[in-house]
């Protein structure tokens, strides 16, 4: 199994960083491993970006890794440095190597920067003749700062010139100390020396600037010389004299410590290279500049890259997660080297909950902060989502790379929301990462944030919308919500090849059972009839609430079915059987149906053509005798398709109710909107046509099942269906 580092670092895009890195790699791909590098898209001191940042780390699954570098030096928070080296001594059971001058509590490697130093200071004493000198280093707690200014004591010494306490300074490592310094010998407050030493560029820059902006000239009125062999020094005018220590090599050996911590085996780098000092203008020195290495910055591909293609505008105008996937990684070519086009992968990786809050439900301040999902969500370019372990830290097609490679981590929130990871893999590719890669993370940073807010506001949108179009007390829809039903409606309608149709119900005499009972009693019939309109209607109906006891019910249903006369015997029943179980008086339920000849064609016509149908459904009186009977007439219709075979007539059933044939037709009519003898036709038919589908029985056998005789089961059949029993039993099996 391929071996797999770990390196922890801040700000890969600077170069000194960078060629640190491409120095641990060269050694470790040279080794045949692979490198797993946890860097930080930016660094603030506002708390909520740093909540954000450092949850990066609690990915980190040590038991896939061999061992572990530490670079805490580019990493520009001192909190930071301080909390990964406490998160590492609790957590991490592998060896670690940390980059700098402590000894402790890892492994340590570092510069030979005490006689870079040496040297920068020997060539002002022997090449510019400088006697008057300061040493400008860091912080005094800082073994560094003292490394660097016992190489400038060694060079005064050996050159017999004393070194006096006030021209020791110890700075910051950073540009205020710089201004300091130069106010003070503009002001005359300290004496102008030959030149001044700064243990490092940035320093030295600052200085420079500073002193120009109170008049002082360098290297004509005095010299300024840096260390660390920046692209800023090289820049900057004028150009910094400054000592290029080898980064790249301090990477190796970095490696090669760590090398031998995993395996026991103390080895070689496979390459060494010394530092070079850089003689520049700040200095005096007019040689012609030397060759650095280093990467420099493209201009114009950054103008082209990230001025000209509007990178923000496409992904904060995505109004989904698929299309904002889909623009992100179309825009990869911002960040991409066109030398590595095929060498490198990136992808991104959410968290199940990644835009948990957006739901106004949910407090706003309930979204995940801390860790990741155990389960991450590879976001793919055609739109799946592919689940994989966070144990596993990447997913399958980036784990299974079979040359060395790093894969690069990068966090994926906004503030201290957490969204996910970001990760970019590079095949046997030491130096791919850049600056424009953190722009472009930071973009998908922002633009996730955007979508988030882009959803939640649209759930709240909705949210409002149901309050409005919802009826408070059943839940069902209420009339106003029909125009905004309707084009779903006639949509689903016609996708479904099927004619619509429509049912107004209206329970009366509610007033005399708030009379007796009261309204709470009231109120319980209605949901209760309201719930029971939702479990009947279970094949898509939109089910609405249209006034007091008025209810409407918009659905569809396939060419010569009678399902809404169904659906109409199942409330009846249903709503019968509720008041039965209370002891209540019954409350009569007038209904009326529109079948699709007489749907309107628009949602401005819906409104009036559904209360032209309650008008309907209230003006068709139930009689009393229909309402006793109602049971009795629901349980005869049950048997009726129960049992298609039997021999049904309408004076059988009419001897069944102990009422006359005649009264018995009316009233039955009256109850399910259609005749006896319909419904014991239908039951026949229907009966036979699950008896061809789902059997081998042959016509007669199906005919006589069905109580006809074969002639009249044939004629009926294709008079009912337009086509012979054997042409629907061919046509549905073949189809």
């Amino acid at each position: 199994m391929q071996k797999r580092i770990g390196i922890i670092m801040g700000k890969v895009y600077k170069e000194v960083n960078r060629q640190h890195l491409c120095g641990i790699l060269e050694e470790a791909y040279a080794r045949g491993m692979s490198a797993y590098v946890f860097t930080l898209t930016e660094e603030s001191a506002e708390t909520s970006i740093t909540i954000g940042e450092k949850n990066l780390f609690s990915v980190i699954n040590f038991a896939l890794l061999d061992g572990i570098i530490f670079l805490p030096y580019t990493l520009g928070s001192r909190e930071y440095r301080e909390e990964i080296q406490r998160f590492l001594q609790e957590n991490c059971p592998l060896p670690v190597v940390r980059v700098g001058t402590e000894t402790q509590p890892f492994s340590s490697v570092w510069y030979q920067d005490r006689s870079e130093m040496a040297e920068i200071t020997q060539h002002l004493i022997e090449a510019h003749g400088c006697r008057d000198m300061i040493c400008l280093t860091g912080h005094s707690y800082q073994s560094v700062s003292h490394e660097r200014l016992a190489g400038f004591k060694d060079a005064l010494e050996q050159a017999d010139i004393p070194c006096r306490e006030e021209n020791v300074i110890f700075g910051d490592f950073w540009i205020y100390t710089a201004q300091n310094l130069a106010r003070e010998i503009a002001d005359g407050i300290r004496p102008k020396p030959d030149a001044v030493v700064c243990a490092n560029d940035i320093m030295a820059i600052a200085l420079c600037d500073s002193l120009q902006e109170h008049g002082l000239s360098v290297p004509e009125d005095l010299i300024v010389t840096g260390y660390d062999g920046t692209l800023e020094a090289q820049i900057h005018v004028p150009p910094i004299t400054t000592y290029r220590t080898s980064w790249t090599q301090l990477g190796r050996n970095a490696f090669m410590l760590l090398y031998e911590l995993m395996t026991g085996e103390k080895m070689a780098p496979h390459k060494f290279e010394k530092g070079t000092l850089l003689c520049r203008e700040s200095c005096g020195c007019t040689q012609p500049p030397v060759h650095t290495g280093l990467k420099e910055f493209n201009y114009q591909t950054m103008e082209n890259n990230y001025l000209d293609n509007n990178l923000s505008t496409r992904l904060l105008s995505c109004n989904n997660l698929d299309s904002f996937v889909r623009t992100m990684y179309d825009s990869m070519f911002v960040f991409a080297e066109p030398d590595y086009y095929d060498k490198e992968q990136f992808c991104l990786c959410l968290c199940e909950d990644w835009d948990k809050g957006s739901l106004p439900d949910q407090s706003f301040h309930n979204y995940r902060t801390q860790g990741y999902t155990d389960t991450m969500t590879l976001m793919s370019y055609n739109g799946s989502h592919i689940g994989f372990p966070l144990s596993d830290m990447v997913p399958p097609d980036l784990s299974r790379c079979d040359v060395p490679s790093v894969t690069f981590f990068t966090a994926v929130h906004f503030q201290d929301r957490c969204f996910g990871y970001a990760l970019l893999q590079y095949r046997e590719v030491v130096d791919g990462f850049n600056a424009h890669y953190l722009r472009f993370c930071r973009e998908v940073n922002n633009a996730l944030e955007f979508l988030r807010v882009q959803n939640a506001l649209r759930s709240l949108a909705y949210h409002n919308l149901l309050t409005q179009v919802r009826d408070t007390m059943t839940g069902l829809y209420n009339l106003k919500s029909l125009p905004h039903l309707w084009s779903d409606y006639v949509q689903n309608v016609q996708r479904a090849g099927e004619h619509a149709f429509w049912i107004a119900l209206s329970i009366t005499g509610l007033y005399r059972l708030t009379e007796a009972h009261g309204s709470l009693v009231k109120d319980k019939l209605l949901v209760a009839f309201a719930e029971q309109m939702q479990n009947v209607c279970s094949h898509g109906e939109k089910c609405l609430r249209a006034g007091e006891g008025d209810f409407l019910i918009l659905g569809s249903e396939p060419a010569s079915s009678h399902y809404h006369n169904l659906l109409v015997q199942n409330l009846r029943e249903q709503f019968e059987q509720y008041q039965t179980s209370l002891g209540q008086t019954h409350l009569p339920l007038q209904y009326a149906i529109a079948l699709e000849e007489r749907m309107p064609r628009a949602a401005q016509e819906a409104e009036k053509a559904a209360l032209a149908l309650l008008s309907k459904a209230k003006a068709s009186q139930p009689t009393y005798s229909e309402q006793l009977h109602y049971a009795d007439l629901a349980e005869l219709r049950r048997s009726i398709y129960k049992n298609p075979e039997r021999d049904w007539s309408l004076a059988t059933c009419a001897e069944l109710l102990n009422i006359s044939s005649s009264y018995f037709h009316r009233i039955y009519q009256k109850a399910f909107g259609v005749s006896c003898a319909s419904d014991i036709h239908r039951s026949k038919l229907e009966h036979a046509k699950f008896l061809l589908l789902h059997t081998s029985d042959t016509l007669q056998e199906i005919a006589g099942k069905c109580g006809y005789d074969y002639s009249h089961f044939m004629r009926t059949f294709k008079k009912e269906f337009g086509m012979t029993p054997t042409e629907y039993r061919r046509g549905k099996t073949e189809g």
